[in-house]
């Protein structure tokens, strides 16, 4: 007669006989995640590195004295954060409409900043191989602050850089 332990050994190995093994994953591809937004007709996205969250718009006190596109600040959780219409600083139009809008809470080097979007897209995932250099149809306004776009069926995603945006002269200079 077995021993209770003996027992156990011959049904793990009858079990390990009869187990199909997993699936091998020969091929890893890289991968890229970022967030979608509308700004007008044009849809892009931005490094989930340079996002810190996305806001419904909050409200927000006016400053006078600064440019069109600085909507104002805002008070999120005791932070002040200031507010920019993303689409007025870059094609000098204003955001369709701001209680429709969201807001891309960016970090960067200074601190953190409210770009004005006219809509949230979602996460958007991309593998590196799907990365393209030339970008069909990119408006010239939009041209310094993307380099890259990744190409996905056959939409075409230019690639933000808010930390391009964030280095520009103009973008510090609000003040008239």
């Amino acid at each position: 007669m077995a021993s209770p332990f003996e027992v156990l050994q011959a049904v793990e190995s009858e079990c390990l006989s009869k187990a199909a093994g997993l699936p091998i994953l020969d091929d890893v591809k890289q991968s890229w995640t970022g967030i979608g937004f509308r700004i007008g007709d044009m849809e892009l996205v931005a490094s989930m590195d340079e996002v810190a969250e996305i806001l419904h718009m909050p409200p927000y006190t006016s400053i006078p004295g600064v440019r069109s596109w600085m909507v104002g600040l805002a008070n999120v959780r005791g932070n002040l954060l200031p507010l920019m219409d993303l689409k007025g600083f870059v094609t000098g139009q204003d955001v369709s409409s701001k209680k429709k809008s969201r807001v891309v809470v960016a970090r960067h080097e200074d601190g953190m900043t409210g770009l004005v979007v006219d809509e949230i897209l979602g996460l958007k995932h991309f593998y590196l191989e799907e990365q393209v250099f030339e970008i069909p149809s990119l408006v010239d306004s939009y041209r310094p602050y993307i380099k890259m776009a990744f190409k996905n069926a056959d939409q075409h995603w230019p690639v933000f850089s808010i930390k391009k945006l964030a280095q520009q002269e103009k973008f510090l200079q609000i003040a008239i």
